[in-house]
């Protein structure tokens, strides 16, 4: 197959191109040129406006497009993040024209404004936070079009090999001598370990467009404690624990909020979130394969 990804130099576009490009003919479009000189000694790299009719051009032909390029940050100016719903509507109008199937990569983060006590089915709720707002409408964008050559999904916090997102958070949480821990660090949380991300995509490319979006996570949800402690053991060794306490982290995320300390990055890992699997199981028939010592330990191992 022929397969095209955009935000390939981002972490999961990244890793994607270097799982399918073992079976397919892949080719990767990004924006940062720096990680595209360095990607393009391995892999098929070029830049690409995926708001103009050069995006058209290179698409065609192409047998799947799978959409990762998205501006992910846990703060910033809104105009920024409501570019990832201005590119889904261009994209969706070139991949309209040529009939691609297309893969879209959504977030768990569109969850963020539904009720925590249970396990997430659909998101009802806009959520109030620029990114996961973005998400959210892009989504909207994508269900509410004609076309229906697609299918979507909604990966929780992937961690593991390539990620440049959830690593570095929990970096900045954790020294040699001691781990921090905002709040109790009980809420219950699911992730996914990387290579069950890529396992998630090369099954919807099999199962072909399903018009719909899949929530994605290892289905094994741990407390933030459980999950930060693991990846510090794994990192340094024995290790003590500091808890912060909320109510001050709150005040601070409010009057002085920062890259460290703002009220959605609190909020992913204070409040619970926990995603139900069962329609990806089923319909994709996906599992997923590597637990999360697997993964940490394929992570240090590198």
């Amino acid at each position: 197959m022929r397969i095209i990804i955009s935000g390939a130099t981002g972490s999961l576009g990244s890793m994607l191109m270097e799982r399918l490009s073992k079976k397919h003919e892949v080719l990767g479009l990004g924006r940062d040129i720096k990680k595209i000189s360095k990607l393009s000694q391995i892999y098929k790299i070029r830049n690409c406006d995926l708001a103009s009719e050069e995006f058209g051009d290179v698409i065609k032909g192409a047998d799947c497009f799978i959409h990762c390029a998205a501006y992910t940050a846990p703060r910033g100016k809104r105009k920024n993040f409501e570019e990832n719903i201005l590119i889904t509507s261009s994209v969706l109008k070139f991949l309209k024209i040529h009939n691609i199937f297309s893969i879209f990569i959504s977030s768990a983060s569109v969850f963020d404004a539904m009720p925590r006590n249970k396990k997430m089915v659909e998101p009802t709720i806009i959520p109030k936070s620029h990114y996961s707002k973005s998400k959210f409408l892009s989504e909207k964008v994508i269900i509410d079009s004609v076309f229906e050559n697609w299918t979507g999904l909604r990966p929780r916090a992937v961690i593991g090999k390539g990620d440049d997102t959830v690593i570095p958070r929990l970096n900045k949480l954790i020294s040699k001598k001691s781990v921090m821990i905002p709040g109790s660090g009980e809420a219950k949380l699911d992730y996914t370990c990387m290579s069950n991300f890529l396992d998630a995509v090369e099954c919807a490319i099999v199962a072909g467009p399903k018009q719909k979006f899949y929530n994605l996570s290892n289905g094994n949800p741990k407390s933030f404690k459980e999950l930060i402690t693991t990846y510090a053991m794994k990192k340094y060794g024995k290790i003590k624990v500091r808890f912060l306490p909320i109510f001050p982290l709150r005040i601070l995320a409010t009057l002085f909020p920062s890259e460290r300390i703002n009220h959605y990055s609190l909020d992913q890992i204070t409040q619970p979130m926990i995603l139900d699997i069962s329609n990806i199981k089923s319909e994709l028939n996906w599992q997923p394969k590597q637990s999360l010592t697997e993964c940490l330990e394929e992570l240090f191992n590198e």
